[in-house]
């Protein structure tokens, strides 16, 4: 009887090393989506998850716009991956004409089914969703943008309805397999990264545009920080970056100053 406890014991012990090493080999390296902007995804290992909702936070005139369409036409052009931007204020043929003035051609994409631009119907969430969703479907859409992300917000009374809509979306993203960049306002002195100061902790990642001074100089630069990026080992220096002809191009190795 004496022997019985140590064979189940060794037994267990065999088992639970076996789940150990079947759980290690089934691991497989994280699936990232190459951001297109220039220098980012050397700070985030490759690139974002794909997958998640990541919120983009900036002040007025960071270019949070341009990086968003960056990402979509980077996508739709090199990588073959279809995008949806989903402009919850401007017109879009104004996005259009944004896009052109940076020499990009979405015209042409659009024509393709590689790009969708939508001001959808702002009644219900449940309706922004299903307008959102039928987009992806639509043509198979991988990569979306929507701006800005505050304005889900007003669509309830009380921020545990919020915070549940935005997990829900978040899910949604995931079950498509479709990668989202919300953007956000920062306002002016204001510590938090969205206008509730709860959605960066729905997101599941937060890069941050930000302007710094200079030192003895009334000049500012624009600076970005990866502040939050689940499953990743993202760097945590803030960099420079500029808007230039070709778009955003961040300097993951320079100083800010």
């Amino acid at each position: 009887m004496g022997k019985k406890p140590k064979v189940k014991k060794a037994a267990n012990s065999r088992g639970r090393k076996a789940a150990v090493k079947a759980m290690a080999g089934d691991q497989r390296p994280m699936e990232r989506v190459n951001t297109g902007i220039g220098g980012l995804d050397e700070l985030l290992e490759g690139g974002i998850p794909t997958g998640s909702l990541n919120l983009l936070a900036g002040r007025l005139g960071t270019g949070r716009m341009i990086f968003g369409l960056q990402y979509l036409y980077y996508g739709a052009k090199e990588k073959d991956e279809p995008g949806v931007f989903v402009s919850l204020e401007k017109e879009p043929e104004s996005v259009v004409d944004i896009m052109k003035s940076i020499g990009w051609d979405p015209d042409e994409l659009i024509e393709k089914k590689m790009l969708s631009i939508i001001k959808p119907d702002m009644h219900r969430f449940e309706n922004l969703k299903e307008s959102i969703i039928d987009s992806i479907d639509r043509i198979g859409a991988k990569r979306v943008v929507i701006k800005p992300f505050s304005l889900l917000t007003a669509y309830f009374d009380n921020v545990y309805d919020v915070r549940k809509a935005l997990s829900d979306l978040r899910r949604e993203m995931k079950r498509m397999d479709c990668t989202m960049i919300a953007v956000t306002d920062i306002k002016e002195g204001d510590a938090s990264f969205s206008s509730t100061g709860f959605e960066e902790f729905v997101a599941n990642g937060v890069i941050v545009l930000d302007f710094q001074a200079k030192k003895d100089s009334n000049e500012f630069t624009r600076t970005l920080l990866v502040r939050k990026m689940e499953r990743t080992n993202h760097s945590l220096k803030l960099v420079p970056f500029e808007i230039t002809k070709k778009g955003i191009e961040v300097y993951a190795g320079a100083e800010v100053f």
